[in-house]
């Protein structure tokens, strides 16, 4: 079996594509990365002939795809991250959902991973062909957490620029504790190594979801913090339950006015934020890891080919 393996941003999706590639090549099938890059307009790359094409598609690919269609040769199968609404007000995950309905006639399969992706599926696209199938993290990008004297930021929130995440942002400047958080709101720019390293040398990565609407576990920036050896604190979401979290052991949830005072009592207390990072690798390493996962992977694609 051929397979080509797309995304559109290597710095950060990358690490995904190349634990397919690991997974495939170990099982003797032929895998190739594609990295698309940031374009939305250029056609697609011409590659050749593949039994399958695994697409980890982005906010650059996915408006690609359906603007000038999928690849040409194989079957298409997306591994999907993101929740998808047809509710206007939910901003973000409406437009994917936009561009995803465009190119859903032309896949063969796709991977959820959750439920709330599921079941948007089996309302819109139930011909579909649907697996599940979370975000992993090969063992061996689970680094040593730091130690507590070599972190050098205290708070950092990573993601796109929302009203919701402003607000945010808001409520920290505006905490009114006698020792203002030290809270880092960064939009853009900060990609690959460097990311890496802001999230590891961090005492909590803070998570918080674009839109009002859609509350769910946002696994791809809890799992890379956790793996980066940092304590993840987000406002609360649904169906925890789901992936063997235990608030409070694997990680803090509170409302999103209650963010400021729940980072700041975390901050505070640095055997609890050690533990918590020990949990939740542990986790990490039991639930999503390649290898709890590398024989479902297989039959995924062997049947879809």
């Amino acid at each position: 079996m051929r397979v080509h393996i797309y995304t559109d941003i290597d710095t950060l999706f990358g690490r995904a594509a190349r634990l397919w590639m690991d997974v495939l090549l170990q099982a003797g099938h032929e895998a190739e990365f594609i990295d698309l890059g940031t374009s939305t307009e250029a056609p697609l790359p011409e590659v050749g002939p593949s039994d399958v094409n695994l697409l980890i598609a982005g906010i650059y690919a996915l408006p690609r795809f359906a603007r000038h269609g999928l690849p040409r040769h194989g079957k298409h199968v997306l591994w999907m991250f993101d929740p998808l609404t047809r509710d206007a007000s939910a901003t973000v995950h409406n437009y994917k959902a936009g561009l995803f309905d465009a190119i859903a006639p032309g896949l063969h399969a796709v991977m959820t991973m959750d439920a709330s992706i599921a079941r948007y599926l089996a309302q819109h696209f139930p011909a579909l062909t649907t697996f599940h199938l979370p975000y992993l993290v090969a063992d061996k990008h689970v680094r040593e957490p730091l130690p507590e004297a070599l972190r050098s930021r205290d708070i950092v929130m990573l993601g796109g620029d929302t009203p919701r995440r402003r607000e945010a942002e808001r409520l920290f400047f505006a905490s009114g504790s006698s020792t203002p958080l030290k809270a880092e709101f960064i939009w853009s720019g900060l990609w690959g190594a460097a990311r890496d390293a802001c999230r590891a040398g961090a005492r909590i990565n803070l998570n918080v979801h674009a839109d009002t609407e859609l509350h769910y576990f946002d696994q791809f920036r809890t799992f890379e913090a956790w793996a980066a050896g940092t304590a993840v604190v987000s406002d609360s979401f649904e169906a925890w339950e789901d992936f063997g979290i235990q608030p409070g052991v694997h990680m803090v949830m509170a409302e999103l006015q209650d963010l400021p005072r729940a980072c700041a009592e975390l901050l505070a207390d640095v055997p609890r934020r050690e533990a918590m990072v020990r949990a939740s690798q542990a986790l990490l390493r039991e639930r999503f890891s390649p290898a709890a996962w590398q024989g479902r992977m297989l039959a995924m694609m062997e049947s879809t080919a």
